[in-house]
């Protein structure tokens, strides 16, 4: 016969409901994206666990760091509430028990997540955590200015290149013909970055009111082109690409210009799609338009009444 003590049954008892509702809760893990997120983009994240027959879900519980954030609790009506922290937007309608939707991610959404569940009838709390790395990049494809369509040997090329973020400010860099030029090239200029304050019209649900509009811009000036700036197409590829620090995503655009050994000096030809730095005419310019050397209206309609009466007295004459 063995005899327990009280403390013996008590240690027992706890090491039997411990034995007996070790598998009422089983976390099957906690997916979501595998690298890291372009700012503006949607994440997904899945909550995976098992509850044993008969038992129930008391509750899931999102966590950003140390803060909640996120709950679904089935006896509630609605079951879905959420905390708001800052940088964290989450879709609530489109979140449930095993699925969390957080939209329109920024840099600040960055941080450890974990997924707490908790049983009901075996009172078991289990979690699950993840890093999510959100990348600052481009807003959009930078743009270049003053590229002309067409060149000719001994001509200049002066162009710019500029991008527009929501900070950090992008690095550009300009690739010629498949050849990177360096930040310290005689023929490359970076400009200071210009900020701005969002405009109020911004959604700042999605866009921090706290960070600015930064554009940066850099140049590219070759004083004379030469025949080795051209391919054996005899074309030249202009790239600007633009890049935030410390990120793998970047944006980029090309142009092309065809070399020309007959183009004319009296003016550029300028590419259509891109802006013109054309200076316009001054004020009070006195060089007068085809039209206006011959008069202009007034003089069409003299010549008109000559023509007509010079018509008349041929017929009175015959």
């Amino acid at each position: 016969m063995i005899v327990v003590g009280s403390s013996s049954r008590w240690t027992l008892a706890i090491l039997m409901c411990w034995t007996c509702s070790g598998q009422g809760l089983v976390m099957r893990g906690l997916e979501g994206p595998t690298q890291s997120v372009t700012r503006g983009m949607d994440i997904i994240l899945h909550c995976r666990y098992d509850l044993e027959a008969g038992d129930r879900l008391y509750a899931v519980k999102w966590f950003h760091g140390t803060r909640e954030f996120y709950r679904f609790q089935p006896e509630l009506q609605p079951p879905s509430r959420s905390f708001p922290i800052e940088d964290v937007y989450v879709d609530v309608e489109s979140s449930n028990a095993e699925k969390l939707v957080i939209r329109h991610v920024v840099p600040g959404t960055s941080g450890i997540y974990r997924c707490e569940v908790s049983a009901e009838e075996t009172f078991e709390t289990d979690y699950r955590e993840m890093n999510i790395t959100i990348e600052d990049a481009p807003m959009a494809d930078p743009v270049i200015y003053n590229i002309q369509s067409r060149y000719a040997i001994d001509d200049e090329l002066r162009i710019n290149c500029t991008s527009f973020d929501y900070g950090p400010t992008s690095r550009l860099h300009w690739i010629i013909n498949g050849q990177m030029k360096s930040d310290d090239d005689d023929e490359v200029t970076l400009y200071p970055t210009r900020w701005r304050t969002p405009s109020a019209a911004a959604d700042s649900q999605f866009i921090s009111g706290a960070t600015p509009e930064a554009s940066t811009t850099i140049g590219l000036h070759i004083k004379r082109l030469t025949r080795q700036h051209f391919t054996s197409g005899n074309q030249l590829t202009v790239v600007c690409t633009a890049s935030s620090m410390g990120s793998a995503h970047r944006r980029s655009s090309a142009v092309k210009a065809v070399l020309d050994e007959g183009l004319s000096r009296q003016g550029p030809l300028v590419n259509p799609l891109r802006p013109s730095t054309a200076a316009p005419t001054a004020a009070g310019d006195k060089r007068r338009s085809p039209q206006t050397s011959t008069g202009g209206c007034s003089g069409l309609a003299s010549n008109l009444v000559a023509i007509i009466l010079t018509t008349i007295q041929l017929a009175l004459f015959r």
